[in-house]
């Protein structure tokens, strides 16, 4: 889509009193009109996340950034050392060039978050790269939650940690996720129980049952360069397109998204008797990567639930 049909998308949401908007990829920075989006989204207010891996970014565009006082980069780092990041990215010197640019951004002002993917190849360096969050002031978002491609290729997950790493990784999270949360609330480590459950489980059912809240759909959506609309960014069902219908045709009348919200309340049986259920957020982009269904058991999740309660009873 062409930049003016892009402003007028966001025009579009703005009335709609969406609040938060991410630019991600792929990367976005490759667009040669990305700037002009962004200032476009800043001009209308939106809180923005420019989701990046930072190389393309000059000291120019760095100050261009900083005089956008409602945007966050958002910058992915998968190692504390060239050799892991590169390995990952498959590009040598990407790290020195994401590292430079970190350094930019904190020059000129920029909010910056780091998002770190972890695997097998980075679990020794996650205490590192928490190190260079604290040396640039900013906080660190760690993940082990690798997706399948959009196109259900399992091949990525192959970078999962096993049982044993995802323990341990698991271990490290909890005792840095205060460090993380403590940017936006009061938070601490003896909170973490009562944060994993309330994140877990979403508002009342008012009939009474047991919702497993799953924002896509219904608080999250994604919009694709063609004009394809999908529940989230993770979840690859296309659920209109805007180049055909308008935003809010889409959100209100998308036959794809009314059967998505008419299922919200519904779990597999297997997932009604355990005994985890009240700890374990659903995601649904996840249950239709694995299995090809929106309401089915991700044995994924199950085994972070899982691993996430062993620890957590030790801890």
């Amino acid at each position: 889509m062409a930049t003016g049909k892009w402003v007028a998308i966001m025009k579009e949401l703005a009335d709609c009193g969406c609040l938060f908007l991410a630019f991600t990829g792929g990367e976005p920075l490759l667009r040669r009109d990305a700037f002009d989006l962004l200032s476009a989204a800043a001009e209308m207010s939106f809180a923005v996340t420019l989701q990046t891996n930072a190389t393309l970014l000059t000291r120019e565009k760095a100050r261009i950034l900083g005089e956008m006082p409602t945007l966050r980069a958002d910058v992915s780092l998968y190692g504390a050392r060239p050799r892991t990041h590169d390995y990952l990215t498959g590009e040598a010197g990407s790290f020195a060039a994401t590292r430079r640019a970190l350094e930019l951004l904190k020059e000129n002002g920029v909010p910056v978050m780091l998002k770190v993917v972890v695997g097998g190849f980075n679990l020794d360096e996650v205490d590192e790269i928490a190190a260079i969050a604290d040396e640039l002031e900013a906080p660190a978002m760690f993940t082990s939650l690798i997706f399948p491609r959009n196109d259900r290729d399992p091949a990525p997950t192959r970078l999962r940690l096993d049982d044993a790493g995802l323990e341990r990784f698991m271990r490290f999270e909890i005792a840095y996720l205060p460090r993380y949360l403590s940017e936006v609330v009061d938070f601490n480590v003896e909170d973490v129980v009562d944060y994993v459950q309330r994140c877990a489980v979403g508002p009342e059912d008012p009939e009474g049952g047991k919702r497993r809240y799953c924002g896509g759909g219904r608080t999250v959506f994604a919009i694709n360069p063609y004009g394809d609309v999908y529940p989230c960014v993770a979840f690859p069902l296309v659920i209109g397109n805007i180049m055909k219908n308008s935003f809010v045709e889409t959100w209100r009348d998308s036959p794809e998204l009314r059967e998505l919200r008419r299922m919200e309340l519904e779990i597999p049986e297997e997932c009604g008797e355990c005994s985890l259920l009240d700890r374990c957020g659903i995601c649904r982009a996840l249950s239709y990567q694995e299995r090809g269904e929106a309401i089915a058991v991700s044995r994924e999740k199950c085994r972070l639930t899982r691993t996430l309660m062993k620890v957590l009873e030790d801890a």
